[in-house]
């Protein structure tokens, strides 16, 4: 029998190959009616990922600080968020596996945060569809958009998360389903876009 130990330490040291569609065009901007955004002190991507790439590319552009990973969280968990974490609660976003944010979440639970939005973007046949857990009066916007990107969605989500607002409503777990996110059946072709804080 598999330990906790030994999963998690697995976990670490196993990366998940795939090759997603890459998508290249500029995505539509997304809507924060005026709110002040959550600081996020970075984004973190799975450069294994042609999709996650293009998310990273996009939160550049947007000027946020990003942190490539490939298939495991160890380096960037050892040699910087360990410290970070246990000196202030600062919010991350990003666009990994299942195997990474898995990881993230419990190392952020120690730190007294949570993941208070999640995406899960699946590929069937060259084709992407969203599963959007977290706050549920942003849920209808943010499938709006993501629908409209096409393509471009991983662009989208990069915009999602940078200009997430600060609100209580937005962070909020009293009116979010984010819990059932982890009753979800993912695979190795599903990437998941999200916000720790």
């Amino acid at each position: 029998m598999t330990t906790r130990r030994q999963f998690i330490e697995d976990a670490f040291a196993a990366g998940i190959a795939a090759v997603p569609i890459h998508a290249a065009a500029t995505a539509p901007s997304w809507k924060t009616h005026g709110t002040s955004h959550l600081q996020l002190e970075r984004i973190v991507f799975d450069e294994g990922f042609a999709d996650a790439c293009d998310f990273s590319e996009e939160a550049r552009r947007r000027s946020s600080r990003t942190s490539a990973i490939n298939g495991s969280i160890h380096d960037l968990w050892y040699h910087d968020l360990f410290y970070r974490w246990r000196d202030s609660q600062s919010p991350i976003a990003g666009m990994t596996d299942h195997r990474s944010l898995f990881l993230l979440e419990m190392m952020a639970a120690d730190a007294g945060m949570r993941v208070v939005h999640r995406v899960h973007h699946h590929e069937s046949n060259g084709i992407y569809s969203h599963r959007i857990f977290g706050p549920l009066e942003r849920r209808d916007e943010i499938m709006i958009w993501l629908s409209k990107a096409r393509a471009d969605w991983a662009r989208c989500a990069a915009d999602i998360v940078t200009t997430w607002p600060s609100s209580p409503t937005a962070i909020d777990s009293k009116r979010s389903d984010i819990l059932s996110a982890r009753l979800q059946a993912l695979d190795a072709r599903t990437l998941i876009s999200w916000i720790i804080c």
